[in-house]
């Protein structure tokens, strides 16, 4: 009993001592002023980074074609074989340029012996020629001349006998100045035709036969081509008789087959001679004329020949040679481009050429890829490409070497966008600073830009800057222990500092709002 008594006793004050000891602790933790995690604005220099992706490239790579298509004759090389600059890779067919080629040359020295000849002048065995050749062309045109009346007079009998013979069966008293038919016709108006065009006929033959009588063979040549342009016309009149003829005995009245077919057979025979007649004096003018432009063709030469050659002539000729020549370097550009040559020294990566085969146009057949001066080229985002410059510092590491890097700057920025993916980039292209024989082509490159770099600002860690909807800021303790946040104007940022433009001063300690605060020592 005493024992239970005890045990009552203590555990009332034991509960009292733990209730005081834990209110003071409460107490004191609750008046105790927070602990910060500080840190200080320090001057430093930072730049800011732009970070993308590329891939290493060669700087120099060709796309080889033919500019003209043919078959292709010879292949020299195959994938992976390296080669030198001027190096002949493949070639077509140029066997018909080569042909072309030696006509062109002789050509040449022909259009050269031509202009050597005109700057010696002329020869006299060449007048002497020239003379020969205009008399003879001149006594061939008097001997055309001299058939004239020749033709004029066959043309003639033959005319006058279609009038007066075979085609007056069908008039009493045809040749004099009242005609009449010797049988009916039923349209009245064929009738005065032929009956007036008889008159006609009449009165054209014997002035024709007049006109043949006043000219001889010794008459001038102007004479004869009046007297030919007459005897067409006076053949003119003639045909129109017959064919007026013809039309009444087709259309008469009363008269005999027999009879008819034999008026028919007549005038038909007689419009038969008579366009013979036509033929021949035609082609007796045709004759003159042809034979008039070769003499005055030959006087001209002959008189080129004796006048000696002009500057104009010499000038011209001249012009020919060096267009002749034009047309031997032509030629050789065409047999050049037929060959492919390797423009720079490196390795064949792709070659689809192969012998025998016909190639296009303008289509790629062998890919030269450049074994030195690689470079790296990147898309970049619209947002970022007017952050970075030709020239500014570029950082790179390689996933082929993790842990090394590497460093380059920037050479080029297209002007022209690229869209992938719907977002709009600009190619950017880097170049190595160091060769490095661990580079290859198509190694992804990790790539951090400089954009722009400051000496000597104030920053801060990011953590230690407060950003929201209205601003950024920093928090600073007061000697109460309270803390107050003050508005900064940031500038430019990378690995996790930031440039605090205004708002701070140089070793002000500011709360690192980013890192838990302790609560105790």
């Amino acid at each position: 009993m005493k024992r239970t008594k005890r045990r009552s006793y203590w555990f009332p004050v034991i509960l009292a001592i733990l209730a005081l000891g834990g209110g003071g602790f409460w107490y004191y933790r609750i008046t105790r002023p927070p602990v910060y995690q500080l840190t200080a604005v320090t001057k430093s220099d930072i730049s800011s980074i732009v970070t993308v992706t590329g891939r290493i490239k060669p700087a120099d790579s060709v796309d080889l074609a033919f500019e003209k298509g043919g078959k292709i004759k010879d292949v020299f090389v195959k994938i992976g074989d390296k080669v030198t600059a001027g190096q002949s890779l493949a070639y077509l067919d140029t066997s018909e340029l080569a042909a072309n080629l030696l006509q062109a040359q002789a050509n040449v020295e022909a259009q050269a012996a031509k202009l050597d000849e005109l700057k010696q002048g002329t020869r006299p065995e060449e007048i002497q020629v020239k003379i020969a050749e205009l008399k003879k062309a001149e006594q061939d045109l008097t001997n055309n001349y001299a058939s004239v009346l020749d033709v004029l007079n066959d043309a003639y009998t033959k005319a006058d006998d279609a009038v007066r013979t075979k085609a007056d069966t069908i008039f009493w008293n045809g040749d004099s100045d009242s005609p009449q038919l010797v049988f009916a016709v039923t349209d009245t108006q064929v009738q005065i035709d032929v009956v007036n065009s008889r008159k006609a006929s009449g009165v054209e033959l014997r002035a024709w036969r007049k006109e043949l009588s006043s000219v001889s063979a010794t008459s001038s040549q102007a004479d004869l081509d009046l007297l030919l342009q007459s005897g067409n016309q006076h053949m003119y009149v003639v045909r129109d008789y017959l064919s007026h003829a013809l039309d009444a005995v087709n259309k008469s009245s009363g008269v005999a087959p027999a009879d008819a077919a034999t008026y028919k057979a007549n005038i038909g025979l007689g419009r038969a001679n008579v366009s013979t007649a036509v033929s021949a004096v035609s082609a007796q003018q045709q004759a003159i004329a042809a034979q008039r432009v070769i003499v005055e063709r030959v006087r001209n030469e002959l008189a080129l020949l004796q006048a000696g050659s002009t500057a104009e002539s010499i000038a011209a000729q001249d012009a020919q040679v060096k267009q002749a020549q034009a047309n031997v370097v032509s030629i050789q550009a065409q047999i050049a481009k037929g060959t492919l040559y390797a423009p720079i020294a490196g390795i064949v990566t792709k070659q689809d050429a192969k012998a025998g085969e016909i190639a296009a146009p303008n289509a790629v057949l062998i890919t030269i890829m450049g074994e030195q001066n690689l470079e790296i080229e990147a898309n970049v985002p619209e947002v970022d490409v007017g952050r970075i410059a030709i020239g500014k510092s570029v950082a790179i590491t390689l996933d082929a070497f993790p842990g090394e890097k590497f460093s380059g700057t920037v050479s080029y920025i297209d002007p022209a966008e690229t869209v992938i993916d719907g977002v709009v980039n600009f190619k950017v292209t880097i170049r190595f600073s160091e060769a490095n024989a661990k580079f290859r082509s198509g190694l992804t490159a990790n790539l951090e830009i400089e954009s722009v770099k400051k000496a000597g600002v104030l920053v801060l860690p990011e953590s230690a800057v407060i950003e929201n909807d209205k601003g950024a800021f920093v928090r600073t303790v007061q000697l109460d222990g309270t803390t107050i946040d003050t508005q900064v104007t940031l500038g430019i940022r990378n690995n996790g500092f930031v440039e605090v433009v205004s708002g701070v001063y140089e070793n002000q300690d500011v709360v690192n709002v980013g890192l838990r605060a302790n609560a105790t020592k």
